[in-house]
């Protein structure tokens, strides 16, 4: 039986995935293969690498610096969210928080990073092989929130966040030959996207990447309806949907540190749900 776990990331509201993530290294359940969309890639990246707790740090202390999220990030370095703050400066092996780059290399598990590429507005899936020492581009890639972020830019191609374009990849999972998927996401089973939230960034991008901004208007369509098959899928049981019952306030950028915590640790409980579907 082949299983695979995809986290679909949301911002700061990803502290859920990460305390599910802690769960999955605190029991020792290895699941081989791993999608990660956004802020899934750094919690994915950090579970194949084995390191417990260093993932939360991303959301509940680094958040709280002006080099990471923030106006002053913005006007120095063209994000709100700094991306290479997370992947680098910190990350980087003389970094002050060094991502085990070695372990993740060594270890079975395998990983696929979900981006949207800038210029098609299709989806791209980087293969385990693009993060190497030093080399980082694909998880900042999958990350790299249209507007907070500016594009992340890979072999000359402008990407963007992967949520744009595959929101929630449980089809390329089976294509690649899961048997069975688990899928963390950051918002209620019955909170569906409204596509008012995309109107914006769907203006303001269209003349420079029309094809991204025919992209993101279509999100809130694609990820209602990959949610509403996903959910007709756990009722058969193949897919089982690990997901909050109260995001607690926290949104993609908005990060109370004690409602960080708690959404962390709802995410290590409701995590617990995993050693049943897979046994």
């Amino acid at each position: 039986m082949v299983y695979s776990l995809i986290d679909i990331g949301g911002g700061m509201r990803d502290a859920f995935g990460a305390g599910v993530v802690d769960y999955l290294l605190d029991e020792k359940i290895n699941i081989g293969m791993c999608i990660g969309v956004s802020a899934g890639a750094s919690n994915l990246t950090n579970y194949i690498s084995g390191q417990r707790e260093r993932v939360v740090k991303f959301y509940d202390t680094y958040p709280n610096r002006k080099e990471y999220m923030s106006l002053w990030s913005l006007f120095k370095t063209g994000s709100y969210l700094s991306l290479e703050y997370i992947y680098e400066k910190i990350s980087f092996p003389e970094g002050e928080d060094p991502f085990d780059i070695e372990s993740f290399m060594k270890s079975e598990k395998d990983l696929t990073l979900v981006a949207t590429n800038g210029i098609t507005g299709e989806p791209v899936y980087f293969p385990k092989s693009s993060i190497r020492p030093y080399e980082m581009k694909a998880a900042e890639a999958s990350s790299t929130i249209p507007l907070i972020c500016r594009p992340t830019i890979i072999d000359g191609v402008p990407y963007f966040d992967g949520g744009v374009a595959d929101p929630i990849p449980y089809k390329k999972a089976f294509r690649m030959g899961a048997d069975k998927i688990i899928i963390i996401i950051t918002k209620r089973k019955d909170d569906f996207r409204d596509p008012e939230k995309d109107r914006i960034a769907v203006k303001l991008l269209s003349r420079k990447y029309p094809k991204l901004s025919d992209a993101i208007s279509r999100r809130a369509e694609l990820y209602n309806q990959s949610l509403r098959e996903a959910i007709e899928l756990e009722k058969k049981g193949k897919i089982l949907i690990i997901a909050p019952d109260d995001t607690f306030g926290v949104t993609t950028t908005k990060h109370p540190k004690e409602y960080i915590d708690k959404l962390y640790r709802h995410g290590y409980e409701k995590a617990r749900a995993i050693k049943g579907f897979i046994e």
